[in-house]
Parts: structure tokens; sequence; C-alpha cells
């Protein structure tokens, strides 16, 4: 897996599982050798898990209850036996084999492959993060749905990350060209410059893998690494956990 979610309100952890093709939801304590308190599998779940790529990460929405999911089977579209791509959105108790509360897939929403995903409480929005663009929909947008804005294109400068998240004013944060992390308004649309800039690649030799906000303290936590191939940080240790103070996201 790529990503996992956790639910502060119920005190949940939700992992998905791509082998078993299932989301496991855990209580927050557990420890150990320990069994889910629930478990979504099967063949009405329409979930999709492959060795390779599909069902790599999840989020939650813990204010409307539901688990939302990018599925699909990693080819590109058309190939032979390609799976369409979506966005399975499950109750948050759902268990066993029960199809997902909303699909949201089709040629229209250009979701493709297995992107991320995150949803914009405040507004009432979902984003999703592929091929290097932001589709914006409505919060329960589902089926063949067009995205109400994109954002997209060289100024824009975004990349694709499997997790990114939305402040609370709105701004989406996420890597962006050059090994930088950047945030965009949730208003934005086309091809537009992000409002503001971290040039983490460049000021630190990381490259980011994930990310995380702190409201309480204004502040933005980066999971980070070398990757390799000559492409280590300078002090030459490989993995970090890299924090900046970040105020222009919460003010």
């Amino acid at each position: 897996m790529h990503a996992f979610g956790y639910d502060p309100i119920h005190d949940e952890i939700v992992v998905n599982s791509p082998l078993a093709q299932a989301i496991l939801i855990f209580r927050g304590g557990a420890n150990g050798e320990e069994a889910p308190i629930r478990v979504i599998q099967g063949p009405h779940t329409r979930i999709i898990g492959t060795a390779t790529g599909a069902n790599s990460k999840v989020n939650v929405d813990p204010e409307h209850n539901e688990i939302l999911l990018p599925t699909g089977d990693g080819s590109a579209p058309g190939e032979p036996g390609t799976v369409a791509s979506a966005i399975l959105t499950f109750a948050r108790d759902a268990n066993g084999d029960v199809p997902p509360k909303r699909i949201l897939s089709g040629p229209d929403t250009q979701i493709v492959g297995t992107p991320a995903v995150a949803a914009d409480l405040i507004r009432n929005l979902l984003v999703v993060n592929v091929n290097n663009a932001f589709l914006i929909f409505d919060r329960t947008a589902e089926g063949n749905t067009k995205p109400k804005a994109i954002i997209r294109g060289p100024k824009s400068q975004v990349a694709s990350m499997d997790n990114f998240v939305i402040s609370p004013t709105g701004m989406i944060v996420n890597l962006c060209t050059g090994g930088a992390i950047c945030a965009w308004s949730i208003n934005d649309n086309g091809d537009v410059p992000p409002r503001w800039k971290i040039p983490m690649k460049q000021i630190t030799g990381y490259r980011v893998s994930g990310v995380a906000l702190v409201p309480a303290h204004k502040e933005i936590i980066f999971s980070a690494g070398g990757w390799g191939k000559g492409d280590y940080p300078p002090s030459g240790i490989m993995n970090a956990v890299i924090t900046f103070s970040w105020p222009e996201l919460f003010d």
C-alpha cells in the first residue's frame, strides 16, 4: 500500500489491502497481531487489487462517515483487460460484501489509473490528483460526471503523489515539478501557478513521499527519503520526517 487513512473522530485506522482486494478497519489502539473490527471485501464491493497497482491508497471522510477508495487495475485506458478506474465511496461502518454508496467513473470524469483522492469537508468538494492534474468535483458526484474545475498545465506545475492534503483555508498541498512542494487554491481552475512553494528537493536533498497537516501548530510534516541511483540527500541518511512552519496554509 502507498497510503492509508486515519479517522480521528471515531479513532479508527483504515488500511487498503491490494492482494486481498479489501479494506481493513482497525481500532485506533490496535497493537500486535490484532484482527480488524470490520472488513469490506467481496464481489459486490467492486474493489480491484493487483500486485503492481490498484487499491494502493485509501482516504477517510470522518465528517460524513465515508471511506474513499480509488480503484482500477493500473492499466492505461484501452489496454486489453483494462478495468475502468473509479473512486468508490463506502459507508464508514460498512462490513462484508457490500456495494459502494457511490461510484465516480467514466470517460467524462478523466479519472484513470489509481489516483490519490481527498475530500474538502468545508467546501463540500472532492479532489482527485491524476496525470499531473487536480480534478475537482462536488463531494457527492457519481457516475460519469465531468469535473467542475481542472488545475493542469505547465504553469500549474502539478505533479502526482500518493497522498495530498487540503488545508482548512482551501489550499491543496501536493508535489509539484522539480521535487518541490506547492499549494494551490481549491478555487483555481486551468493552467494557473501555485500560490506558495517550498523547494524541498533543493533545500533538503530529499524527495517527498507523504504529507500531513498539523493545524494546531500551523505546521506541515513530510515523509521523505533518498531514492537510490545517485539520488541521495547530502547527509546520506535515507529516510527522514521533515517539518515546516507554513502559517499561510491556515490563516
